[in-house]
């Protein structure tokens, strides 16, 4: 999936990402979280050290997506969890 930016918004095709499994300290260091929702589109990129913070070092990523809330139209039902890869050399 492409952002507007030609940003790659998944996960490279060698990585296979398991929403239940994945937490937020077992997923590498060079993705990029970003919530977007489904009723207004509304794109924002996610901190992981805060959620982590806030919820625990040990949250999913499926558990995260539950809890996301639209900061724009405040819709909490049906959000999407994206994630990016950073460029490596």
């Amino acid at each position: 999936m492409k952002h507007r930016r030609s940003v790659e918004l998944a996960p490279p095709h060698d990585y296979a990402v398991d929403m239940k499994t994945q937490t937020l300290t077992t997923l590498p260091q060079w993705f990029v979280i970003h919530a977007r929702c489904r009723a207004c589109r509304h794109l924002t990129a996610l901190e992981r050290r805060n959620i982590s913070r806030r919820c625990g070092p040990d949250l999913s990523l499926a558990e995260l997506a539950r809890r996301l809330t639209c900061k724009a139209c405040g819709n909490r039902s049906d959000n999407l969890l994206l994630l990016e890869t950073l460029p490596r050399d």
